[in-house]
């Protein structure tokens, strides 16, 4: 199964495992619309998709108000052709390094919002339309590895889970899927389920990467695995 007729909105795809989200969901026929706050890496990405011979577009700025970022989507979608959207990726990762007793409060302010209140933002915004489309996949991607030991970044990956698990609970009615990637095994919960384990599941093989997974978990039907959490 590919996506040719399908859209793929990416928020975060002009660096890391956003990146390489949108370069697989590209490959696997997607229309890609890659969004970066840096317009210049979002572009970046998309000269390499269509380089590959994939379709995609780049789209930039700040979204992280509502209007903004309706403004964008609305973008996307007459791009598009159609106000519908089939998979949602959310790898928006922002991470202040100072300490918790030197920490701006602008600095909180901005990586709160870039986070969970856009991821929230995302969720709600797309989630009417694959609502009225009759479905979707929502893939959210928490805490990286490698990130500082930051306190706003912290707050915000936890709250991303809560969001995640909410919205994977009132939005299974819509038949909108919700998967949640935690790259950083160290800070997923207890629970979280390995990716060779989510493929025991399901019945088949698992892809081990962060971007092979997004994918995988789009190309076709993964309903026993919304609302979990996914590790490598």
């Amino acid at each position: 199964m590919t996506l040719d007729t399908q859209l793929a909105f990416v928020l975060g795809a002009g660096h890391g495992d956003g990146r390489e989200a949108a370069l697989s969901l590209a490959e696997a026929g997607a229309f890609v619309a890659c969004f970066d706050f840096s317009p210049m890496h979002a572009e970046q990405t998309v000269q390499e998709i269509i380089a590959r011979g994939g379709r995609a577009k780049a789209y930039g700025g700040d979204v992280v108000k509502k209007i903004a970022f309706q403004t964008t989507l609305n973008a996307v979608t007459d791009d598009w052709g159609r106000e519908a959207v089939d998979i949602l990726v959310s790898a928006v990762d922002v991470a202040p390094t100072a300490h918790l007793l030197r920490l701006d409060e602008w600095d909180w302010h901005r990586a709160l919002d870039s986070n969970l209140t856009l991821p929230f933002l995302a969720a709600q915004t797309v989630g009417r339309i694959m609502q009225a489309q009759g479905g979707g996949v929502m893939v959210f991607l928490g805490a990286q590895p490698d990130q500082p030991d930051s306190v706003v970044y912290q707050a915000g990956k936890a709250g991303l889970l809560a969001l995640g698990r909410h919205a994977a609970r009132v939005l299974q009615p819509a038949h909108i899927r919700v998967h949640m990637l935690w790259p950083d095994r160290a800070s997923a919960p207890p629970e979280a389920l390995s990716f060779a384990e989510a493929g025991r599941q399901v019945g088949e093989t698992a892809p081990a990467a962060i971007g092979e997974m997004v994918r995988w978990l789009a190309v076709s039907p993964r309903e026993a695995l919304s609302g979990a959490v996914l590790v490598p």
